[in-house]
């Protein structure tokens, strides 16, 4: 049984990244840096995190009104993030982190539930949650928060 850590700590900087997408091509936080706040969602067990991301999915249109994109990322291959956006008509990214490496940067290779990080347009993390204490209306309320700063 693998050992559970706990969330990042706030003000660490999101690392750069460039990412095969489930929506197709590659995503960058280079896409996004100085625009948009950004709510990364990291899927330890993919299968098992459907959970987390509905939330997210039922609300992508509030996140959109408050400036902010969110992601979603999994430590699988290409194949398996489209596919299983596919097989869930997911409309958020679905990064795949082949190699773990940004995990790995973030201190989120051994988490056993999703870690929902909130960032500012400079990608840094100003708020990180462990499921099951992540409540939307609290990440959306966060996420405005960072906007109006």
């Amino acid at each position: 049984m693998p050992t559970c850590m706990s969330t990042p700590t706030a003000l660490i900087e999101i690392p750069g990244f460039t990412l095969h997408s489930s929506v197709g091509g590659r995503i960058s936080r280079t896409d996004y840096l100085g625009q948009v706040s950004v709510v990364m969602v990291f899927l330890p067990d993919l299968k098992a995190s459907l959970h987390a991301l509905l939330p997210f999915q039922d609300h992508l249109a509030e996140f959109g009104l408050a400036k902010c994109q969110v992601l979603a990322v999994a430590s699988e291959r290409v194949s398996t993030v489209r596919e299983f956006a596919d097989r869930h008509n997911l409309e958020i990214p679905l990064l795949a982190d082949e190699s773990g490496e940004i995990a790995r940067e973030l201190n989120l290779e051994s988490a056993c539930h999703p870690v929902v990080l909130v960032a500012d347009r400079d990608c840094v993390v100003r708020e990180s949650v462990t499921f099951p204490n992540v409540h939307i209306e609290g990440v959306l309320d966060r996420v405005r928060r960072i906007g109006e700063a």
